[in-house]
């Protein structure tokens, strides 16, 4: 915050134009009490900024999911194996093409795991956080060896899938 203070009093001490809807629609310069501002005529105007309750921003709470009843991690699972067995289809020299939609122009066709893994968005959040999961394996993969992203999310969804079973017959999840 000090540093937009300092800036915005060194443009208004060099009598340089300061635009309006910059002043009046900042967040962070509606905290200060007032500032000295030039206008083209090169008079001295002094317009105070007051402090708006309509003017704050507040972020959307985030949703917590708590894992009491198992629900959390089969959406997590259910998310990561959606987007597996769609990837899954181009593994392989014979692997199989996948058509995506594109909101501009014709459709792709693509035989890529990872460039099919960036465009997979599921509608239920849990769920796309395990697809971002996953994708996020087959990313990494890309760009470290520039191959194999398909087996990656293949081999992502085994661990998780196994993993969950490990947990529920009682190992220590941490």
């Amino acid at each position: 915050m000090a540093a937009t203070f300092t800036s915005v009093c060194s443009i208004a001490s060099t009598n340089q134009t300061v635009d309006k809807k910059f002043i009046n629609s900042s967040e962070t310069l509606s905290s200060f009490s007032g500032i000295s501002l030039t206008s083209l005529g090169g008079r001295r105007k002094n317009k105070v900024l007051k402090k708006r309750n309509d003017s704050k921003i507040q972020a959307m709470a985030k949703k917590l999911h708590f894992n009491q009843d198992g629900s959390a991690i089969k959406k997590l699972q259910a998310g990561v194996n959606k987007l597996a067995d769609l990837v899954g289809v181009t593994l392989g020299p014979k692997g199989r093409n996948v058509v995506l939609e594109s909101k501009y122009g014709s459709p792709k066709i693509v035989n890529d795991g990872v460039t099919v893994a960036r465009e997979v968005e599921l509608e239920d959040p849990v769920e796309n956080i395990g697809a971002s999961l996953v994708r996020q394996a087959a990313s990494k993969t890309n760009d470290l060896a520039g191959d194999g992203t398909t087996t990656s999310v293949v081999l992502a969804q085994g661990l998780i899938t196994e993993g969950v079973k490990v947990v529920a017959a009682g190992a220590n999840p941490v």
